[in-house]
């Protein structure tokens, strides 16, 4: 379930990745002082720009090689890029699965936490005089905004405003090409976090974000929050003509198990088929690749304006 909800599986691409990690262009000078704010709206400050970063997310890892930080430690969770499954290991993607010792022993200048999720961990770390940025976006300008304000604190600014300004641009790319659908006949689409309760992605999430600037209509978007649980019943009732998720939804979100619960073959994406899963590492992590999980969503709506 914490998998589920909290969408542990994004970063633009490798042509980021080989910017991020080109290791000259970009940096502050050792001796500046750094500050920024964090995705709780508090400004973290630091002497000089962090050279030894600890990620406990797998987008904030995702951001950081983006932006060619220097990451001596995250978690098992994070698998992209390939280079961070060679980084020392401090826990999972919960609280309580971390390693405090290894955390401390790895000597970190800056830990980037998931936000109050980690609080438990944070809070204790805080007490050794760790600095600790939360990074929690919702929307692209969250995200970007967070993008840079990583790269910052990392002596990476001129980096991260670049990987920043190629998401946007790649987004506004894909919605200039679905400008040509009238908001009318764009397809309505639920998207689903999870089945069982059964939970959608609330109007405050990126998910949402990419919904709607894939040129879907999320059925749910009236619905403010992050995670807000539904019932079946208003489901079936919003009829939507796709149904969406992350492909780490496995056997939940198939055709065939979708058909088998009561009254949901009545909704048109299931008299249609049109079930779609897309890469959790695309859609579930709040990073550069959210631009990729936008083109995916275009792709899957309307395949004839994206060959």
């Amino acid at each position: 379930m914490k998998n589920k909800m909290f969408f542990v599986a994004a970063f633009l691409g490798a042509a980021f990745f080989a910017f991020g990690q080109a290791g000259t262009g970009g940096h502050s000078s050792a001796g500046t002082s750094v500050q920024a704010v964090d995705s709780l709206g508090l400004m973290v400050r630091l002497a000089k720009p962090a050279s030894r970063i600890v990620s406990l997310s797998p987008a904030s890892t995702e951001v950081l090689f983006a932006v060619g930080a220097t990451v001596v430690g995250d978690t098992t969770y994070c698998v992209y890029p390939p280079e961070a499954l060679a980084v020392e290991k401090v826990g999972g993607f919960s609280a309580d699965s971390m390693s405090i010792e290894k955390i401390l022993s790895l000597k970190p200048d800056l830990v980037v936490s998931n936000g109050k999720i980690h609080k438990p961990a944070t809070d204790e770390l805080a007490r050794y005089g760790i600095p600790i940025f939360a990074y929690d976006p919702s929307g692209f300008d969250g995200i970007a905004e967070g993008i840079i304000a990583i790269g910052t604190l990392a002596g990476r600014k001129e980096a991260a405003i670049l990987v920043a300004s190629i998401m946007k641009e790649k987004i506004a790319k894909i919605e200039k090409t679905l400008a040509v659908i009238p908001a009318s006949q764009r397809l309505s689409v639920f998207w689903e976090v999870y089945d069982d309760p059964l939970m959608t992605c609330g109007s405050a999430t990126f998910q949402h974000a990419i919904v709607e600037a894939g040129g879907g209509r999320d059925i749910f978007s009236d619905l403010p929050g992050s995670w807000p649980m539904v019932s079946a019943e208003e489901v079936i009732r919003r009829a939507p003509q796709v149904i969406m998720g992350a492909d780490d939804h496995g056997e939940a979100l198939t055709l065939a198990a979708i058909a088998k619960r009561p009254g949901w073959n009545l909704v048109p994406a299931v008299r249609t088929g049109k079930i779609i899963l897309l890469p959790t590492g695309l859609v579930s992590n709040p990073g550069p690749r959210v631009a990729d999980g936008v083109l995916s969503v275009a792709k899957a709506l309307y395949p004839r304006l994206f060959p």
